[in-house]
C-alpha cells in the first residue's frame, strides 16, 4: 500500500492516467501495462503527457479530473523550480510490432525558429524487450547531406541509414538530428522532450486506415539532419542513473520510505509491481509525479524508473 500526507499548503501526489495511442505499427503487449484493449495495434502508452495535443487526466486528490497541462500553467510554483513555461517532458512505452518510420527530431533552435514551440525534442529508451534482429536503426552511413539527397532521389534508403545494435536492459540516448527508427520487436520505456515532433524520411510506403501513405517531411529532415550524429547503447543496472542535457533517469526499486529531496518535481513510472493509493490501482506502466520534498511511503517492492528536467 501507498500512503501518501501533504506537507505543503495542500500539495500533493499526482497519479496520471495513462492515453493509449493506436500506430500503423503497434502491436498488444501494451494491454498488460493498462493499454486501451480496444486498440488492435497499440503503439503507444502515454504515462505523463502534458503538451498542446496530449495531457494526462490526474485521478487522485484535490486535482482530480482535471488534466496535468492545466495544472502546471496554472500553479506552476508547485512544480519547483522548472525553467520552462510548458510541461518539459513526455514518458511512456513503446511497442514497434513493426518497423518504425526513419526519422529526425529538431533541436530547441529549430523548433523555436520554425515550430514555434520552446523545445526540441532528444529522447530515450531504456529496452524492455528486444528488437527481434537485436539492431535498431541509428545514424548514416554516408558523411554529408549531398550523399543523403543522392541516395533519396535514387530511392536507396539503405545506403543512408546505419545500424545499432542492442539488447534488452539496454539504454539509448537520441540525440536531437540524429536520424534512427525502432524496428520490430523493440518494447521500451520512452522518455522524450516534449515537443513531439517528427519529421519522416521514409515510411516503407504503408498505408494508413484510409488507404493514405503517411506525410513524409523531407525538407524539412534534411534541414536538422546531423549526418556525423549517432547513438551507442549502454548496459542501465538498478540503482544507475543517467544524466542527459535536459533531464536524468534513474532505474531503482522502491519500498519503504522515499523522499523526493530535489528542488523540482519527479516523475515516477511502475515497470513492476502493483499498489493502491486513495482507491486508485497503481500498476506496471503507470506513472505518479512526486513534489519536491514530498515523501511517500511504500509497502510492496516497485521497480520504477524516476525521471527529472533540469
Amino acid at each position: 500500500m501507498l500512503n501518501f500526507e501533504s506537507s505543503w499548503r495542500g500539495r500533493q501526489l499526482l497519479i496520471l492516467k495513462g492515453i493509449s495511442v493506436p500506430t500503423v505499427w503497434g502491436g498488444q503487449k501494451l494491454y498488460s501495462y493498462g493499454g486501451d484493449k480496444n486498440i488492435t495495434q497499440l503503439g503507444q502508452l502515454y504515462t505523463v503527457a502534458a503538451n498542446d495535443g496530449l495531457s494526462s487526466i490526474i485521478l487522485n486528490g484535490k486535482y482530480k479530473g482535471d488534466n496535468l497541462r492545466n495544472i502546471y500553467k496554472s500553479f506552476p510554483e508547485i512544480f519547483g523550480k522548472s525553467r520552462y513555461t510548458e510541461f518539459p517532458l513526455l514518458i511512456g512505452f513503446v511497442d514497434a510490432k513493426e518497423d518504425l518510420s526513419l526519422q529526425v527530431h529538431p533541436d530547441n533552435e529549430y523548433c523555436r525558429k520554425y515550430e514555434g514551440k520552446e523545445i526540441g525534442k532528444c529522447e530515450s529508451w531504456i529496452f524492455l524487450d528486444q528488437p527481434a534482429n537485436k539492431y535498431i536503426y541509428n545514424g548514416c552511413k554516408v558523411k554529408t547531406k549531398e550523399a543523403v539527397q543522392k541516395n533519396i532521389d535514387n530511392t536507396a534508403w539503405n545506403n543512408i541509414i546505419d545500424t545499432l545494435s542492442v539488447e534488452k536492459d539496454q539504454y539509448v540516448y537520441v540525440e536531437a538530428g540524429t536520424l534512427h527508427a525502432l524496428t520490430s520487436g523493440s518494447f521500451v520505456y520512452e522518455i522524450q522532450q516534449s515537443t513531439n515532433i517528427t519529421y519522416r524520411f521514409y515510411d516503407y510506403d504503408r498505408i494508413d486506415s484510409l488507404g493514405n501513405k503517411r506525410p513524409l517531411q523531407l525538407n524539412k529532415a534534411l534541414d536538422v539532419l546531423d549526418v556525423m550524429k549517432r547513438s551507442e547503447a549502454t548496459d542501465l543496472k538498478l540503482g544507475e542513473t543517467k544524466e542527459e542535457p535536459y533531464y536524468s533517469i534513474k532505474l531503482c526499486e522502491l519500498q519503504g520510505q522515499f523522499k523526493n529531496d530535489t528542488d523540482i518535481f519527479i516523475c515516477v513510472t511502475l515497470l513492476e509491481g502493483r499498489t493502491t493509493f486513495e482507491g486508485v490501482d497503481l500498476h506496471k506502466g503507470m506513472s505518479f509525479i512526486l513534489f519536491m520534498g514530498e515523501e511517500v511511503a511504500i509497502e510492496n517492492k516497485l521497480k520504477c524508473v524516476i525521471a527529472s528536467v533540469k
